[in-house]
């Protein structure tokens, strides 16, 4: 670690998230929603976030103003309330406080919900599920296989002295030896599930929006992509720019697609799973055509992948990141963040069996132009689609649920092929 004892500055990908975070009121911060099977006494739950702190060094971590830019530093759990709680004024976003926040509280009938929010300079999409385990094993007593190497984990390197060795080629579904083949696919299990006829999107927040499928729903849309030769992020992210672009009069939308890194270092055996370890990788798109999404659809993903494979850290000083996420915030072009996050089943383990309703939603923030956050994640099967949004108003929130239902429920105008 740089600086002293406890201490090291801001990468330059976590300083961009902090900046972010920090001047358009939360942008980027993640909040997983899920249900635990059983009821905790208080001082249970208490005494697990204590062992949840002390196996994840990541967690103490402050963000405090440092010569030259942004610094963490090592801070000490304080009274016992706060750490379900924030103190009463308490953001984020301030200066010095934890970059955490957790609430329990009765579920229905004999559960337990939770509410985990983190700060994006120590989580990403990517390593929600990291977190959530460890204050699962806490919580049923159950150690993890790596229990003992965790508690003596140092905290993540700074990516920029990691070396940079570039993409592992197409993963867009769309182009090269990674594309998705249209053929012959299994038919989907009798679960008993089917499309829902009356299916509305669930609302969390005012601006956001959650919509699950049934395994069989998820299956049904993964095969019809599949075989349309692209991926069920590239689809939605299209769908979802299309009505952004109309909405705002725009012909074009700027995609920023979120990129996990962690396999991207020469060093990568040095990352741990959790933490912020994300390139955000942007390019302008064509949008609010009528007709043919797949086509487009496809064309987009071919963008895209060649902006990932394209893309490096940009190494600069925190001056001049905060400097340019200032120019972004005052921007008015519209904007899609896009996260998908895959299967969080692995990362839960043995509690998964234990686990329901998990859904993990983006804020999106007050700065720059109108659009949202799209973020897909897996959990039994399930597919989550959770859309915030940002500056389009009711009417255009409205839209954009819409199309996002129908085209994820593949009706009406979105039929199988």
């Amino acid at each position: 670690m740089s600086g002293g004892e406890g201490e090291r500055g801001l990468s330059g990908t976590e300083a961009t998230f902090a900046y972010t975070h920090a001047l358009t009121g939360g942008s980027g911060r993640l909040t997983t929603s899920f249900t635990v099977r059983g009821t905790f006494s208080p001082e249970r739950v208490e005494r697990a976030v204590r062992g949840w702190l002390a196996r994840l060094p990541l967690l103490s971590l402050r963000i405090t103003g440092a010569d030259g830019g942004l610094c963490f530093r090592q801070g000490v759990p304080t009274g016992a309330h706060s750490l379900l709680t924030a103190p009463a004024g308490a953001d984020d976003e301030v200066a010095g406080e934890r970059l955490w926040r957790l609430r329990a509280g009765p579920g229905p009938a004999g559960t337990t919900r939770f509410r985990l929010t983190l700060h994006p300079a120590i989580c990403d999409g990517y390593s929600v599920g990291r977190l959530v385990r460890p204050l699962l094993d806490a919580l049923f007593d159950t150690p993890g296989p790596d229990t003992a190497d965790r508690a003596a984990q140092a905290l993540p390197p700074d990516t920029d002295d990691l070396t940079y060795e570039g993409g592992d080629g197409c993963v867009c579904g769309a182009c090269g030896p990674g594309a998705a083949r249209a053929g012959r696919t299994e038919a989907p299990h009798r679960d008993g599930s089917r499309p829902g006829d009356d299916r509305t999107p669930g609302v969390l927040a005012p601006g956001v929006v959650a919509l699950t499928l049934t395994p069989y729903e998820s299956r049904r849309l993964r095969e019809w992509c599949r075989a349309g030769r692209v991926t069920v992020s590239g689809f939605l992210t299209t769908v979802l720019a299309d009505a952004l672009a109309r909405e705002t009069g725009r012909p074009e939308v700027t995609v920023a697609t979120a990129m996990s890194l962690r396999r991207r270092y020469a060093e990568r055996t040095l990352i741990a799973e959790p933490g912020c370890v994300l390139g955000l990788v942007r390019a302008r798109l064509n949008a609010g055509a009528a007709g043919d999404t797949l086509g487009r659809a496809r064309a987009n993903a071919a963008v895209l992948c060649s902006a990932g494979r394209a893309w490096r850290p940009e190494r600069r000083p925190h001056t001049g990141i905060r400097h340019a996420v200032e120019r972004e915030t005052r921007a008015r072009e519209p904007e899609m963040r896009v996260v998908d996050a895959g299967s969080v089943d692995t990362a839960l383990g043995p509690h998964a069996a234990r686990v329901t309703g998990l859904c993990t939603v983006a804020a999106r923030g007050a700065g720059g132009g109108p659009g949202g956050s799209l973020y897909l994640s897996t959990f039994k099967g399930a597919l989550t689609v959770a859309l915030s949004s940002r500056g389009l108003g009711e009417r255009g929130t409205a839209r954009a649920e819409r199309e996002l239902s129908e085209a994820a429920l593949l009706r009406p105008a979105f039929a199988p092929l």
